[in-house]
């Protein structure tokens, strides 16, 4: 993507409501056009290709330019919504009342199937009314009659806002105001008395994550749910400012247009930028370029008092280290600057099957640890590019493994590139038909294990994003089971995945409860010279596959989560999401239990918890967890300690400090 020994590219500045500046093309063969989704990659050496003129909208006077992209952008809009209401809509609901009904008739003439009689037997000992159970039982149906449809809605509705956004060069004039707003909440709240804590009035089903958040309840509710706009995008100084409320999925296809992207990608889409700062991101690319933090530039943060400060590595270093994983407790994220780098069309993407646990690790092990070499000599502006040279010494760009049983799993290394070659067939995962990618991983590892030898295939860099998107990793086959099927995916495949926000607004809270003690969605990051014994504790207390494993440098430092020593040092995400073994064979499991034990064997290897994930740690044992004393000093310097929750009371939400008391008292 870059010229060896080079830092950056021949670019310009763009700023939203200009022209787009010309997009970079691969070196493709002449006629030949770049299929990649999100736009052609970056040529080594800054060459560029100046694409079709603008659209005659653009050519148009201000006086009439604005109104015609008014027009056409409810034009659009008035489009999808009749699409979505008299096509969509009546089509997936009549699909899904008779995908119900079919599935009832199987049940009453054919007999249970082994799963439905597990869920039946689960629902029996949780004690819920027959109704809810029917629910739990046909949640399928509900949705891919409803939630499907609306939740594709949504995001095609997000993807379309903010082009006509861009187009009107209004986003850099409503951040100000946006801003200002704030400013004028956290006056009210103090007219008010300001002895409430401050939170944002997002709701708790909007939440990406499993959480209600109940600890809102009695709160100032502040109002930032409009900050979702991209604000300026740098391509000379490499940068791109944004809200706090914009996607991955909105964020990434644009600066990719432009033969851009981010250092890390977090790989849902529904992801927010101020959700990967105050909580954290982590990828296939972080064992050379760290968690999403790393890549910050620059913090506008609103503090209690209704000042507003940027902050950076040298102006208020303090606040600056301390916001990240901080989750929104020291102050209101505004916007902030991420540093950006050149990609390619494609990813190179090669797997290594593994029969042997001890094989898999090894091997995972010494290719991530090529990306910490990087790390140190770099900082935080990682340049692969630079000093990377073939052979066995060679650092992926991508470094991803998958735990699929004790015995098998496959470990996956990527790197861009500007064309497919020879070597491997093209994959385009995004296509809407295509298998869930985790089982596309596993074939290919089962393929490879036969041949005896890696096998190589390119995916669009957009596709390989996103690869565990559609599918929310591997959560789709308790959400839809009907999802894996060929018809499915044919007919309906092009609407997932569902947005988790919605499958929580349609979860009644009794039910919900049910889900909570039968299920586990955690991540946890542990030193990668902890894996096998982590690996261990994970199959003992969750007995559950596949296991996400993602490498990560972390850095030293005083924020709440830093290195060990005073070294770079590498990390595993070790990510389990569905239901323990336990459950599925029908036996009493008791999750409160058993994640206790995990928490307490991460804090013994001082590891964390991902903070989105369900924690059932006591306050004493969260500050043995986290490093607390710039936090606290930090929340008392600024006011937070009276203005915002604390940290903990966040993290760990009523109903589960109720649970903790019930086991261990007051």
């Amino acid at each position: 993507s870059r010229a060896p020994g080079t830092r950056r590219q021949s670019a310009v500045r763009w700023t939203l409501g200009d022209p787009p500046p010309p997009a970079r093309c691969s070196a493709m063969a002449p006629g030949k056009k770049d299929k990649a989704k999100g736009g052609a990659g970056a040529q080594a050496g800054g060459a560029t290709k100046v694409e079709a003129p603008a659209s005659i909208v653009d050519s148009l006077p201000p006086a009439l330019r604005r109104p015609a992209l008014q027009a056409i952008y409810y034009g659009k809009l008035s489009g999808l919504v009749c699409f979505f209401l008299f096509g969509v809509l009546p089509l997936s609901t009549t699909v899904g009342v008779l995908y119900g009904i079919i599935t009832l008739l199987r049940t009453k003439f054919l007999g249970k199937d082994p799963g439905r009689y597990i869920d039946e037997l689960n629902l029996i000992k949780s004690g819920i009314s027959p109704l809810q159970q029917f629910l739990v039982l046909n949640r399928s149906p509900m949705v891919l009659a409803i939630v499907l449809p609306i939740s594709r809605f949504y995001q095609m509705y997000g993807h379309m806002r903010t082009a006509h956004m861009q187009a009107m060069d209004s986003a850099p004039s409503l951040h100000a105001q946006r801003v200002e707003h704030v400013q004028r909440q956290f006056k009210q709240w103090k007219d008010e008395g300001g002895d409430r804590r401050i939170v944002t009035a997002r709701p708790g089903w909007q939440r990406v994550s499993n959480k209600q958040s109940a600890y809102k309840q009695g709160c100032f509710r502040m109002q930032v749910d409009r900050m979702i706009d991209i604000l300026d995008i740098d391509l000379q100084e490499r940068f791109v400012r944004v809200e706090p409320m914009v996607t991955m999925g909105v964020l990434v296809p644009v600066l990719m247009k432009n033969g851009w992207t981010l250092p890390v990608v977090p790989e849902l889409e529904e992801l927010t930028v101020g959700g990967m700062i105050a909580g954290t991101g982590v990828e296939s690319s972080s064992h050379h370029s760290g968690l999403f933090q790393e890549f910050c530039i620059e913090l506008e943060i609103a503090l209690s008092s209704g000042q507003v400060v940027t902050c950076s590595r040298k102006e208020r270093p303090d606040l600056f280290e301390g916001f990240f994983w901080s989750y929104g407790t020291l102050g209101m994220l505004m916007s902030a600057k991420l540093r950006i780098i050149p990609c390619q069309s494609y990813v190179r993407l090669v797997y290594h099957p593994f029969s042997t646990e001890q094989s898999f690790v090894d091997f995972w092990r010494a290719e991530s640890l090529k990306g910490v070499r990087f790390a140190e000599r770099d900082g935080d502006d990682v340049n692969l590019d630079e000093g990377n040279k073939a052979g066995d010494s060679h650092c992926s760009r991508f470094v991803e493994g998958l735990v699929f049983a004790k015995d098998a799993g496959v470990v996956m290394l990527g790197d861009f590139v500007d064309r497919p070659g020879a070597d491997g067939a093209v994959y385009e995962h995004a296509k809407w038909y295509k298998p869930y990618f985790y089982r596309h991983a596993q074939h290919v590892m089962e393929r490879a294990t036969q041949e005896g030898a890696p096998i190589v295939e390119y995916l669009p860099t957009r596709d390989y994003y996103y690869r565990h998107s559609r599918s929310v990793f591997w959560e789709m086959e308790n959400i839809v089971p009907l999802g894996e099927s060929a018809i499915f995916r044919w007919c309906f495949g092009w609407m997932l995945p569902p947005s988790v926000s919605f499958l929580k607004l349609t979860t009644p809270a009794e039910l919900q409860k049910f889900y909570d003690s039968k299920h586990v969605i955690q991540d946890m990051l542990v030193p990668a010279d902890t894996m096998e014994k982590s690996l261990a504790v994970f199959r003992k207390e969750f007995d559950m596959y596949p296991l996400w494993v993602c490498p990560m440098c972390v850095r030293p430092g005083r924020g709440l989560v830093h290195a060990r020593g005073d070294k770079v040092e590498l990390f595993v995400d070790l990510g389990a999401y569905g239901v323990p073994g336990a459950v599925r064979r029908a036996e009493d499991y008791d999750v409160v239990e058993r994640l206790r034990a995990v928490e307490e064997y991460v804090t013994s290897v001082q590891g964390f918890e991902m903070l989105y994930a369900d924690s059932f740690m006591t306050r004493t044992e969260f500050g043995k967890m986290f490093d607390r004393k710039m936090y606290d000093d930090l929340r008392q310097r600024l006011g937070a300690d009276k203005a915002f929750p604390d940290i903990y009371d966040k993290i760990v939400e009523p109903r589960r400090l109720e649970q903790l008391r019930e086991r261990l008292g007051e």
